[in-house]
């Protein structure tokens, strides 16, 4: 993911594994990676995931 291209609440992204889901919370915790908590299309399952796991944005919130 680009240093301009950041996910924000309710993007849908892409990972670098394939999986996609939709942003549900952000953490701009001082210290550590910028992480976010996505719901997985595909299933019901929540997952927490660093910055640096994001492939693309395939959808940004208007």
């Amino acid at each position: 993911m680009s240093e301009k291209m950041k996910a924000k609440l309710y993007d849908i992204v892409r990972l670098k594994d394939g999986k996609e889901g939709t942003v549900i919370e952000v953490y701009n915790i001082p210290g550590l990676p910028k992480g976010y908590d996505l719901e997985l299309l595909d299933k019901e399952e929540i997952i927490t995931i660093t910055e640096d796991q994001i492939e693309e944005i395939i959808w940004e919130m208007p």
